[in-house]
């Protein structure tokens, strides 16, 4: 499958995945974003990409205005607050906001929901299947989050058989690229001389995919929306711990990376059958994608 010449809305094209898809989108493509845009220079960044700028919080503002005339819908905006115990409001925003939205827009050809591999339980280095239990690995940095996004995802359903809105429901495991990402935070710390934190429980496995992929991956998926949504792990086909992308960049770096252990985020590998099944594996070796890093100079750019 290929986009071009559709109207595409997205949510938090500001942000470090969304960014990536919005602004390869646009050059064929009729791309709207909506954020609040409360970063400095955050819009003129879009528009400079060519998309149209909806400054709008998708949970909290009446959308009544805009004419939901669009052929698809790629919500990515999220409420995640570190050390946050605000449960209402993390549900507010990634369940309630979700489902205000979807309803709104519930005429598109596809509605496609970024979720989050930290909805699963956490189970050490088994790799998680989309029916692997739920649950929460995400409480000690951002204890709301991986709750609310499970809600989230009974939202969705709901609404996608309820109102018969072609969905699809993407659980993103580690994004990266030279927008940003965790490898990529990984990297500032390795330049800086600081220690890079990770989970006790160790080593800290994932399934890491470049954002070349994750577009390729998303565009390919819309070809799988629908009323009785797919659920799919949006990851990588290689599983590798963050010690040994560290440990492989501060090689290229020629400097010796300082791991300090602690009850963190655990790392989540995920299994990508599924994914695989319906669109083949991942193209960019992990290797190549984070010495790419270091050859682009990546920076993680993120804004409101």
């Amino acid at each position: 499958m290929e986009l071009n010449g559709q109207k595409i809305l997205i949510t938090g094209a500001t942000g470090q995945l969304a960014w990536y898809i919005a602004s390869n989108l646009a050059k064929d493509n009729d791309v709207h974003a909506m954020a609040r845009f409360s970063g400095e220079g955050s819009m003129d960044r879009l528009q400079k990409a060519g998309m149209t700028c909806i400054k709008r919080d998708y949970a909290s503002d009446d959308l009544s205005d805009i004419v939901p005339d669009f052929d698809y819908v790629l919500h990515f905006a999220t409420f995640q607050e570190a050390g946050s115990e605000d449960f209402d409001e993390a549900i507010r925003v990634n369940a309630v906001g979700t489902g205000k939205l979807m309803y709104h827009f519930r005429n598109v050809k596809g509605f496609f929901f970024s979720s989050t591999c930290s909805v699963y339980q956490p189970a050490g280095n088994e790799p998680r299947r989309e029916d692997s239990p739920l649950g929460d690995s995400m409480r000690g940095h951002a204890p709301t989050y991986s709750f609310s996004k499970v809600a989230a995802e009974a939202v969705v359903k709901f609404n996608a058989q309820q109102f018969n809105i072609p969905t699809v429901i993407a659980r993103m495991n580690v994004s990266y690229g030279n927008n940003g990402g965790l490898p990529v935070l990984h990297l500032n710390s390795l330049r800086n001389g600081d220690p890079i934190y990770l989970h006790d429980q160790k080593p800290s496995y994932y399934s890491p995919i470049h954002e070349r992929d994750y577009l390729e991956k998303l565009v390919q998926l819309l070809s799988h929306v629908s009323t009785d949504p797919l659920v799919v792990n949006w990851a990588g086909s290689q599983t590798v711990s963050a010690e040994e992308w560290c440990e492989y960049m501060a090689d290229i770096l020629g400097v010796t990376p300082n791991f300090v252990y602690m009850d963190l985020i655990p790392g989540v590998p995920a299994d990508t059958t599924k994914l695989e099944e319906l669109t083949g594996k991942t193209k960019v070796d992990w290797r190549v994608g984070m010495r790419e890093l270091i050859e682009q100079e990546a920076a993680d750019y993120r804004q409101s």
